[in-house]
């Protein structure tokens, strides 16, 4: 099931291609996020508004930023900006569609509030709520799936933030680019499993339910693994973070007899502070006395090289999880129907 052609057959859509193209993206989108020139000001805070695969951007965005960022940066799902925004902060508006009703409500909030920003979109209610706003409109590629446009909408935040953040943001995309394009060839559904890390993963976590750990600046990753497998693989699937997780689940790995059903995957990095480098070897060592334990780490050159390698490994673990499964990873028919209820309006009486 994992030969390219066994996996074009359950990929009629091409997510396989689309997984593929998230170096072009990210040049792409650090091309067009560059044009456009949003200053910092007086903002203590960039809100960066969205929902789903529209979101996960802006996730990572933040968690490569963290400790560099002129102003704190914020995720906001909901429909609502927190209780202490500002008329001077900055405000991101992300929705591949443009019709997130979460994302259209919490933008109408910060313009009349008086928010300065931009809205990324491919078009709909978005388009036309930011313009009369004063909000730029940066516009995405049309046709794909919001998670398949990670790239664009990711390297559009790196291209704008190059005045938020201490360093050359460019140079540091343009180094992960580079190193993408040699893991895409190690990936590729043309490499054979044995030589091929993603496939085999995929085989070996086939049979469970994958947990996916992340620390520090990998927690955002740790989630878009959780996600992809979720869309793609169409499989239960959850995301936690590290140090938190020792102070709870693991009591769980170890005491409870379904442990050996799920498959506890930690995202690794070679720059882990002393302390929690000791304190996660610990947990491996106590979690594989019941479960199989799965521990990646990627050798890019920077940090945000090792978040998107490992990001992208993910990509591709979900595609061949999807193709082991026999599922098509491009359609979500529970979140399509779920949309068209939600179209439909409250029930009256």
């Amino acid at each position: 099931m994992l030969e390219p052609e066994a996996i074009a057959r359950i990929d009629p859509g091409g997510m396989r291609d689309i997984i593929a193209s998230l170096p072009e993206q990210l040049e792409a989108g650090m091309k067009v996020g560059g044009t456009v020139n949003v200053p910092l000001g007086e903002a203590q805070r960039i809100f960066i508004v969205g929902m789903g695969g529209s979101a996960i951007g802006g996730d990572v965005f933040a968690a490569w930023l963290a400790d560099r960022a002129k102003a704190a940066i914020q995720v906001v799902r909901d429909y609502h900006l927190p209780s202490y925004a500002r008329p001077e902060d900055l405000l991101v508006a992300v929705s591949y569609s443009g019709n997130t009703e979460e994302t259209l409500a919490a933008t109408a909030e910060g313009t009349k509030l008086g928010c300065r920003g931009v809205a990324i979109t491919s078009g709909g209610k978005l388009k036309e709520l930011a313009r009369p706003a004063g909000l730029r409109v940066i516009p995405l590629p049309t046709g794909l799936p919001p998670r398949g446009a990670f790239g664009h909408m990711f390297g559009i935040l790196a291209g704008l933030g190059r005045e938020w953040a201490v360093g050359d943001l460019k140079a540091e995309l343009g180094q992960a680019a580079v190193h993408l394009r040699d893991l895409r060839t190690q990936f590729a559904p043309e490499r054979a499993m044995r030589r091929n890390r993603a496939k085999a993963l995929a085989l070996r976590i086939r049979p469970t339910v994958p947990v996916i750990y992340g620390a520090g600046p990998f927690i955002s990753i740790a989630k878009r693994w959780q996600t992809q497998l979720n869309e793609n693989s169409k499989v239960l699937a959850f995301a936690s973070a590290f140090p938190e997780a020792d102070h709870n689940e693991l009591v769980g790995w170890i005491e409870d007899p379904r442990n050996r059903s799920h498959r506890p995957i930690l995202l690794r990095d070679r720059d882990e502070a002393p302390g929690l480098r000791r304190q996660l070897d610990i947990t491996v060592s106590l979690m594989s006395r019941k479960a199989k334990v799965e521990q990646v780490e990627d050798d890019g050159s920077t940090l945000v090289s090792r978040m998107l390698g490992t990001l992208y490994l993910g990509d591709y673990v979900s595609l061949y999880l999807a193709a082991l499964r026999r599922v098509d990873p491009f359609v979500l028919r529970p979140i399509q129907a779920l949309k068209a209820k939600l179209a439909e309006g409250p029930r009256k009486g």
